[in-house]
């Protein structure tokens, strides 16, 4: 139970025909690249976060020491076929992630890495690992590890929306919880309205100035045109206030309604604990 917890990417598994709108089928940067993209590196204990990516962050999941000793393979990671894969799977993506002495360095300063495996060791090691896998099949890992980096933002609408993972938690939450202020929440997710609002007060403004010049003064099809794109633009900033409303009522509701079954919950399993036997 404690490796699968540690190596199987069961949500990432579940939505794999789906992973292809959220990065591309090929191998992880070396930790170098992402230094210089400059990506703040943050470690994850969640292998289903392990080489996800937002803005300039990328979470990477420690490579457990007992992936390195070729003793803990024979004895408890080769019996079970999805923990191999899963096992396997987690080791190529350091296999694309320390490429060079450079990326060992950052590894080991990021916490990534025990600091007294050797370059020459890892090598060796990663090099006998890579000749007993298909590197071109990727049969021997897990449908996960198919791809590389994946985008945060895209998973979250992958998990939000497509089946088998559709669920009105899912949809609130979606693949990663993050901070829940509201604040945080309309920047991440309503700051396309701002370059919309801008946009149509470009397009206002021109249209003003149009309307005020003589030669368009008496232009019948600009004059309708301009009514036109007037009542649209109303009609849109409406629509918008209503949207960004009715979804700050909904998660007020929803989050006073899980709070509220959460606290029943737990006040109910209290009570249960101080029956005596």
């Amino acid at each position: 139970m404690w490796l699968a917890t540690e190596l199987k990417t069961p949500r990432l598994n579940d939505i794999h025909h789906h992973l292809w709108l959220a990065g591309p089928p090929t191998a992880a940067r070396p930790l170098h690249r992402q230094r210089l993209m400059g990506r703040n590196i943050l470690i994850t204990e969640d292998p289903d976060e392990h080489l996800v990516w937002f803005e300039d962050q990328i979470f990477i999941k420690p490579i457990p020491d007992f992936l390195l000793d070729w003793e803990s393979w024979k004895c408890h990671l080769c019996s079970d076929l999805e923990l191999r894969k899963a096992a396997c799977g987690l080791l190529l993506s350091y296999a694309w992630l320390v490429r060079y002495k450079s990326d060992l360095d950052i590894a080991k300063g990021a916490g990534l890495m025990s600091k007294g495996v050797q370059w020459a060791d890892w090598v060796e090691f990663i090099n006998f690992f890579l000749a007993n896998i298909d590197c071109k099949s990727l049969s021997s890992v897990s449908q996960r590890y198919r791809y590389g980096e994946l985008r945060l933002t895209r998973l979250d609408t992958i998990y939000r929306l497509a089946p088998p993972t559709y669920s009105l938690h899912n949809f609130i939450w979606g693949y990663q919880s993050r901070p829940t202020w509201y604040q945080a929440f309309f920047g991440r997710n309503f700051r396309w309205m701002l370059a919309g609002f801008a946009s149509l007060a470009v397009l206002m403004a021109a249209l003003q100035v149009g309307l005020a010049t003589m030669a368009l003064q008496g232009n019948a099809p600009f004059q309708r045109v301009s009514y036109g794109l007037t009542i649209a633009c109303l009609v849109a900033v409406a629509a918008s206030i209503a949207v960004v409303t009715f979804v700050w009522l909904g998660l007020f509701i929803y989050h006073l309604l899980a709070t509220w079954k959460n606290d029943r919950a737990v006040r109910r399993k209290r009570c249960v604990s101080q029956i005596p036997a």
